[in-house]
C-alpha cells in the first residue's frame, strides 16, 4: 500500500467499531458451541461405538450445534474481512479501485442477498414455530423452530457487519491521500464525530503490536 495514504488500519471510525464489536460479540459467545460440540460428538460415539446405543437427539443436536456457530461466524469473518475473494486480482488493484469494487460488491451483490435471505427465512422459521414443527424422526429434538430462527438473525448480523464496511469503504474512499488531521474542522457536531475517521492511539497500537 502507499505511503501517500497509509494504512487504513491506522484509523478508527467509531460507528464501525461500534457494529464490528456488537457483532463480535455474539459470534465470539456462540464459538463456544463449537465446545459443546465437540462434548457431544465424544458422548455420541462413545454411545454408538461403546454401548451399541447411538442417541438421535444427540445427531441431530451436533448439526443444530454446528449449524449456530457456522452460521454466526459468517458475521464475524466481514467483520475481519475473511471471507475468500479473488485476492490474487484484488490485491494487485489500485488502493482506490478496491476501495470502488468493495463498495459495489456490498451494495449491489451482499445486501440484497441478505435482504432475500432474510426476507424469506423469517416466513420459514415462523411457520415452523405455527406449526410446532420436529424432528420428523418420532424420538429426535423439537421445537425447530429455534435453529430455523437463526437464518434470518444471521442475516441481520451480516446486514450489521455489512454496513460497518461500507462506512470504512467510502470513508477511505472520500478521504484518499488525507491524514485524519485533514479531513474534519477541531469542532464537529457529535454524530459527525462518530462517523470521522480518527487516528489508533499510540497505546493501542502499541499492545495490537504486542499481541501479535
Amino acid at each position: 500500500m502507499s505511503s501517500r495514504h497509509g494504512d487504513p488500519n491506522q484509523y478508527r471510525i467509531p460507528i464501525v467499531d461500534l457494529l464490528n464489536s456488537i457483532v463480535r460479540r455474539i459470534a465470539e459467545a456462540t464459538a463456544w458451541f463449537n465446545v459443546l460440540l465437540i462434548g457431544v460428538i465424544l458422548t455420541q460415539v462413545v454411545m454408538r461405538y461403546g454401548m451399541n446405543r447411538g442417541l438421535v437427539p444427540l445427531e441431530e443436536l451436533m448439526w443444530h450445534l454446528y449449524a449456530v456457530a457456522f452460521m454466526f461466524g459468517m458475521a464475524y469473518a466481514i467483520t475481519n474481512d475473511s471471507h475468500i475473494r479473488v485476492d490474487l486480482v484484488h490485491m494487485n488493484l489500485p488502493w482506490r479501485a478496491q476501495q470502488v469494487i468493495e463498495i459495489l460488491g456490498i451494495t449491489l451483490l451482499l445486501m440484497p442477498f441478505l435482504w432475500i435471505l432474510f426476507h424469506h427465512s423469517i416466513g420459514w422459521a415462523y411457520e415452523a414455530w405455527r406449526i410446532g414443527e420436529a424432528s420428523a424422526n418420532p424420538t429426535g429434538l423439537g421445537y425447530r423452530w429455534i435453529i430455523k430462527a437463526v437464518v434470518p438473525l444471521t442475516a441481520l448480523l451480516m446486514f450489521m457487519a455489512a454496513v460497518a464496511r461500507l462506512i470504512q469503504a467510502f470513508q477511505f474512499l472520500i478521504h484518499h491521500g488525507k491524514g485524519p488531521e485533514e479531513l474534519l474542522p477541531g469542532r464537529v457536531s457529535m454524530v459527525r464525530n462518530f462517523m470521522r475517521l480518527q487516528p489508533r492511539s499510540a497505546d493501542r497500537q502499541s499492545n495490537k503490536a504486542g499481541e501479535v
